[in-house]
């Protein structure tokens, strides 16, 4: 194959760091895989890991102590211990022999995207890039492709139905944004979850996961909002009245929610399924305007705000859902008390957002406290539904007239919108070690520092930027 690309890293500024215990230097860090190098010596033998390598590979610096140590013929407890470890910057240049010879100086094996390049123009783009990649990858079958590694050019071998069906849903927005042209793969996805992961059992809907065991409250409504949001399009009328049907038994009186249909005693992931759930009913409010419906999410609503707003419970998980399923709500029933929680929730979550001092110029805009790491590792796909509950509280400090909370939230869209951008694979510069560039191109890596594509970073940052599209005003991106 005749070569049309050659990748530089001009290394300069070499520091010793301390490889004996795991993560014993500071240096390395996930925040710099791609950043800085590491040159390893044991022995005659000098091995240097680029940042560019590392990054087209997908390795962190655990993994490249890893790979010396089996070139080497070490353990990797020999190589802590007696080889000589030194960090090192790179220049970084990406060289396009055709058409023309072009050089291009890389950050991070990427172009950095500033926050005055989030426009209507190229945030139309970024959408229209993410739904290119989300039906690319449903196949023929009907099947969405979960989770990609760009590295090896493969999909991996987990699921999770989930992410699966908010997928479906994405892929029912996309539609309806086109006026109906992708209707039969929306259908061929619909039928392919229903004929491989649902079941029926005494007149309920489950969604069951590849184990076979497990039925969580989240997947059965998730699911059920993506048929309630399709009835017109991918119509299962009965499959959703199932599907509701077990939400519905697993709601309590006092307004809770089991988590876990199967197994029966499983409990956990309150800041997630519960906000699923009422996202569901939420949805299906909006349309049937039940007022038994209403008078049960009112009651849920009143439990879980006693309960997220307990120290020990404070969680940003918990925030996007709750914020989407009352906004939806709040637009029909105007109640005050959705209001103040949507702004009590939202004023919190913003703080976690990274700009001024970002650990890296290309990480601003997600969202990540290290003084709260146990919120859980920076992550794009919660980057976009913290986007999606967040356009949402935009549009109802809009909708009040608090100018001052519509500002606030504005420009964290816009900051989190450039993360996304930076994220996403655009061109041949972000793809320049990637082989098979048409499953790739318009999806949205995990980090900076990692190109796994899963289903869920691009269906949630699509969500939300079609949010935008049809909400913000020209002067609403503005940085």
């Amino acid at each position: 194959m005749p070569v049309d690309t050659v990748e530089l890293a001009f290394s300069h500024t070499y520091k010793s760091v301390d490889i004996r215990r795991q993560q014993a230097s500071s240096a390395l860090i996930k925040t710099n895989v791609g950043v800085l190098g590491l040159e390893l010596a044991h022995g005659s033998t000098t091995r240097r890991f680029s940042p560019t390598w590392m990054l087209s590979t997908n390795r962190d610096f655990e993994d490249v102590l890893d790979v010396f140590a089996a070139g080497s013929r070490l353990s990797l407890k020999e190589v802590r211990r007696d080889a000589k470890a030194r960090t090192f910057e790179a220049q970084q240049v990406l060289v396009r022999l055709k058409p023309e010879p072009q050089a291009v100086l890389m950050e991070r094996g990427n172009t950095y995207v500033p926050v005055e390049a989030v426009t209507p123009a190229s945030v139309s783009v970024l959408a229209d890039g993410m739904s290119k990649w989300m039906l690319g990858a449903v196949h023929p079958e009907g099947r969405l492709t979960y989770k990609y590694w760009p590295s090896r050019g493969v999909e991996a071998p987990s699921n999770n139905m989930i992410r699966q069906w908010m997928g479906t849903t994405a892929l029912g927005r996309i539609n309806a944004r086109m006026g109906g042209v992708v209707q039969q793969t929306l259908r061929r996805n619909v039928g392919y979850n229903l004929a491989n992961n649902y079941e029926e059992v005494d007149g309920l809907g489950l969604v069951v996961e590849a184990d076979g065991i497990k039925v969580k409250l989240g997947a059965v409504a998730l699911a059920a909002r993506a048929l309630v949001e399709q009835r017109e399009q991918a119509p299962q009328p009965d499959v959703e009245l199932r599907l509701r049907r077990t939400v519905d038994r697993l709601w309590r009186g006092d307004g809770s929610f089991r988590t876990w249909y199967a197994p029966a005693d499983v409990t956990g992931q309150e800041n997630f399924y519960p906000g699923e759930a009422l996202y569901l009913w939420s949805g299906v409010y909006a349309r049937d305007r039940d007022p038994e419906l209403l008078r049960r999410f009112m009651l849920s609503f009143g439990y879980y705000r006693a309960w997220h707003l307990r120290e020990e419970n404070r969680n940003p998980a918990f925030v996007p859902w709750h914020t989407q399923a009352y906004f939806e709500v709040w637009q029909v029933t105007q109640d005050d008390r959705l209001r103040a929680f949507i702004f009590e929730m939202n004023d919190w979550l913003i703080d976690l957002q990274e700009w001024e001092g970002a650990a890296q110029s290309d990480t601003a805009g997600r969202f990540y406290d290290p003084r709260r790491a146990h919120f859980g590792a920076p992550h794009a796909s919660a980057t976009g539904v913290y986007l999606e509950g967040l356009v949402d509280a935009h549009a109802l400090a809009v909708a009040v007239g608090d100018r001052e909370r519509a500002e606030k939230y504005r420009r964290v869209v816009v900051r989190g919108l450039r993360n996304v951008m930076q994220l996403q694979f655009d061109d041949d510069i972000d793809q320049f070690y990637v082989t098979k560039k048409d499953r790739v191109r318009g999806g949205i890596r995990t980090e900076v520092y990692d190109n796994e594509i899963r289903v869920d970073n691009v269906q949630h940052n699509l969500m939300a930027t079609l949010k935008v599209l049809a909400r913000f005003k020209p002067s609403d991106y503005r940085p």
